[in-house]
């Protein structure tokens, strides 16, 4: 079987079954508490974006991290 690595708590573990896709997490608890940070994030995540889905960034931020801005 093929060991994987849980996107939560980095454990590896066996992936039980080669049918379907391959899980992401070791265990429910890890599942849960994925669950309760994509609910607790999205509200910041979202406030942060425009319109159109894309994050409003300045063109000084994009600059300092060698990036050209958006339009410029």
């Amino acid at each position: 079987m093929t060991t994987l690595y849980c996107a939560c708590c980095g454990r590896p573990f066996v992936r039980a079954s080669a049918r379907g896709p391959a899980p992401r997490y070791c265990s429910q608890d890890c599942r849960l508490q994925m669950a309760v940070r994509r609910r607790a994030w999205t509200p910041r995540m979202e406030a942060g974006r425009t319109d159109n889905g894309r994050r409003e960034t300045n063109r000084t931020e994009a600059a300092a991290w060698g990036h050209r801005a958006f339009g410029s």
